[in-house]
């Protein structure tokens, strides 16, 4: 009667472990894989710069440098701190 049990279980487990087998076998067997349809991109026709808005530079582009701005973010400090460079000494404080 204690072997019982455990036949009933490995019986269980294996019939449906074939029935899984065949189930995954019958549906592999009838699938059809077929060619994906050729696809065909298509391109956007691409809009005139003065319609969106944007600056097309050519040649003639002038290169000058910007003027530094007064007040506002430093950059170039901010760039030299990246670089690692030590910024120099802090100037007296300003008194109003």
């Amino acid at each position: 009667m204690g072997i019982l049990r455990p036949l009933v279980l490995a019986g269980i487990t294996g019939v449906s472990t074939l029935v899984i087998g065949f189930v995954a076998a019958d549906r592999l067997a009838h699938t059809r894989f077929q060619a994906p349809p050729s696809l065909t991109i298509a391109q956007a026709p691409l809009p005139e710069p003065a319609t969106t808005g944007t600056i097309v530079q050519n040649a003639e582009a002038p290169e000058t440098k910007p003027v530094r701005a007064m007040s506002g973010f430093d950059t170039e400090r901010l760039n030299a701190l990246m670089r690692g460079e030590m910024p120099p000494a802090p100037a007296a404080p300003r008194r109003r």
